[in-house]
């Protein structure tokens, strides 16, 4: 198991244990990093990529757009790309939780909002249906 998987499955196993004491705007956050980190364990080991790749193209990416693209936008829309050709209904499920849960996470680590039960539930069922879909690539 790569670093990036122990990383991965640390911060799922936090986002758990977060929800479950009542700590609920972290379980956004760990959620969120915890897919993110396997996003970037499939650049790194299935599509044989390297950081150094990532940066190349993130440079490349910013030259052709008037606004800054980051690596989480572009790791999410290169691994979006490759679901999609590979399996249609993976790419539906992983690219809607994956909007869903970046949009939670940047709610709770950002916004002056109450972040309940509720959201971090809703935060954990997202990344159950975005890590399968991740592992399988």
């Amino acid at each position: 198991m790569s670093k990036l998987q122990d990383k991965s499955e640390l911060n799922f196993s936090s986002a758990r244990l977060l929800h479950d004491k009542n700590f609920y705007p972290p379980v956004a956050h760990c959620s969120y990093y915890g897919c993110f980190q396997l996003i970037k364990h499939v650049w790194l080991n299935s599509f044989k990529k390297t950081d150094d790749d990532l940066k190349a193209l993130i440079d490349s990416l910013k030259k052709g757009k008037a606004n800054q693209t980051g690596s989480h936008e572009v790791l999410i829309n290169q691994i979006s790309t490759y679901i999609k050709s590979k399996k249609e209904v993976d790419y539906r499920d992983f690219n809607s939780s994956i909007l869903q849960l970046k949009k939670l996470r940047t709610t709770s680590d950002y916004d002056d909002v109450d972040f309940d039960c509720t959201k971090s539930s809703k935060c954990l069922q997202l990344s159950e249906i975005i890590r399968p879909i991740l592992k399988k690539y």
